[in-house]
């Protein structure tokens, strides 16, 4: 009965949808699940004060050095790790050939981890353990790279890892820092002022009919669960957990309405959520304190 309850409980918690999917993260949720409980509203002249700066619940963010590749909470504000050594290289690959999946531990997992944080996807901490976070960095890679959406590494994958550089945007335009989010691939780009800093896994709106009940008013609610295109900017954030409507979100950032790139336990290969942005809790901790506001977002396909 405690596995049915956990289950059902992880599929409400993922509103902005199905207990299939919730098996994927059943065993990860109260591990990547922060204990807070407070949610505070912070407009956009103070998201940025030095109370926020202060906070004890979210770790400042130096920069990363080429030597310490083990947190990848934290948010490189330099280059240091050249281009050339992400750009395809003409010996064999150095890691084993071996399948790996979650669960699976060792040098092969810890040499995919940090050529997964050399192309700037986010992998959590680099431990030589594949856990949920690893599992989200080879899914965004898959994605980006037009695989199959498996979050494992397969042979395919470490031929395109192999091979992999890093990516140059698609809306430049936007200028410097921008965040793009490629619906098709199902991935959010994050470009600081120095160029790209992370790519990351995403689950967007499913485009499907829905008709629920709010959490909020217990009123019925139906709609399209459609995430919007277009350009937008962050309005607003509210930190920690919100209720909405259609199920709770961590650390949500607002760039259309009601429409925010929020931290959620459930973020499947494919895109159903209601037509928010789904990323990782993980994910979400560093994310809210490197993304300001007014930071242009890119919606597209």
């Amino acid at each position: 009965m405690k596995v049915y309850f956990v289950l059902i409980a992880l599929t409400f918690l993922t509103g902005c949808d199905s207990v299939s999917l919730a098996l994927k993260s059943a065993h990860q949720f109260y591990y990547d699940l922060p204990k807070l409980n407070d949610v505070t509203i912070i407009p956009v002249e103070l998201a940025h004060s030095s109370k926020l700066k202060s906070s004890k619940i979210l770790p400042s963010l130096p920069p990363l050095s080429s030597t310490d590749l083990t947190n990848s909470n934290r948010i490189p504000t330099s280059r240091s790790t050249a281009v050339a050594s992400v750009m395809p290289i003409d010996s064999k690959p150095f890691y084993s050939s071996k399948i790996l999946k979650i669960g699976s531990r060792g040098d092969a997992v810890m040499a995919l981890e940090k050529r997964l944080m050399e192309l700037k996807y986010d992998v959590g901490t680099v431990d030589g353990f594949y856990d949920q976070q690893t599992w989200q960095g080879v899914i965004a890679f898959q994605k980006y790279s037009k695989l199959k959406r498996t979050g494992t590494f397969t042979l395919e994958t470490q031929k395109a890892l192999h091979l992999a550089i890093l990516s140059e945007g698609t809306h430049p335009e936007a200028g410097l820092p921008r965040v793009e989010i490629n619906l098709s691939r199902q991935v959010l780009l994050f470009f600081d002022e120095q160029g790209l800093n992370r790519v990351i896994a995403v689950s967007t709106g499913s485009n499907r009919n829905y008709c629920e009940t709010s959490k909020k008013t217990g009123e019925h609610i139906c709609g399209v669960a459609h995430t919007p295109r277009g350009k937008f900017s962050i309005q607003w954030r509210i930190h920690g957990w919100r209720e909405s409507d259609l199920g709770k979100l961590y650390n949500p950032l607002y760039f259309n309405g009601g429409f925010a790139i929020h931290g959620s336990p459930l973020v499947p290969a494919d895109n159903v959520s209601h037509g928010c942005v789904r990323i990782s809790i993980a994910t979400s901790l560093w994310f809210y304190e490197a993304i300001k506001n007014g930071t242009p977002v890119i919606v597209f396909d």
